[in-house]
């Protein structure tokens, strides 16, 4: 398995990099967001990439930021996506917001990515949702990961769980209704989650 190639690019497109590694080209299929952060024609650069492999060819998907690669991962553990589909939702939805829509169970927003309908945008949301880690929450929320907030949350969620609740509707919560600046108790959390749910 190829993890991560670094070199000096040869070729830069919207959706293909080339990169010279000293004695071989590789031609890498990127999304719009990986070519945004890369540096100009001729520079270094280093990228992480997965090869996927099949009967009548071999070809590397490259990223410059490991949660875009790990969100790829994510879209082609589905049934029926494959590396190209997922390439082109990371194009057409930045990684970040994706996460984000999927979170909130924005089926809407999903649909925005090309060749995505109502269904296959419901399947992401439904089969993804409970992949997000902490850590992907607290990027979204914009909570520090290891702050006394997080703290609170991570303690929240383990009592919300215990009382029957699911971890993604609990992260969905959090990314809408916890902001960073905010000072709250494990038990403010928990109330607040649980009026909450009593509105809804």
């Amino acid at each position: 398995m190829i993890h991560i190639i670094h070199g000096r690019i040869l070729e830069k497109h919207p959706n293909a990099v080339v990169i010279d590694t000293g004695s071989v080209g590789l031609e890498c299929l990127i999304t719009l967001h990986t070519f945004d952060k890369l540096p100009p024609q001729g520079s270094e650069c280093r990228l992480l990439t997965y090869l996927h492999v099949r009967e009548d060819a071999l070809q590397l998907y490259a990223f410059t930021e490991d949660k875009e690669r790990r969100m790829f991962h994510k879209l082609i553990s589905l049934s029926g996506i494959g590396p190209k589909q997922a390439m082109n939702i990371l194009s057409g939805i930045r990684y970040d917001r994706l996460m984000e829509h999927i979170l909130n169970g924005d089926v809407t927003a999903v649909k925005q990515a090309p060749g995505i309908g109502e269904k296959t945008a419901r399947r992401i949301i439904l089969e993804l949702k409970d992949t997000m880690s902490d850590d992907e929450v607290s990027a979204i929320s914009g909570i520090p990961a290891g702050s006394p907030l997080s703290l609170q949350i991570n303690d929240a969620v383990l009592a919300l769980e215990s009382l029957g609740y699911k971890k993604a509707q609990i992260q969905t919560f959090l990314a809408k209704h916890i902001k960073h600046q905010e000072t709250l108790s494990t038990e403010e959390i928990i109330k607040r989650f649980l009026l909450h749910q009593n509105k809804a």
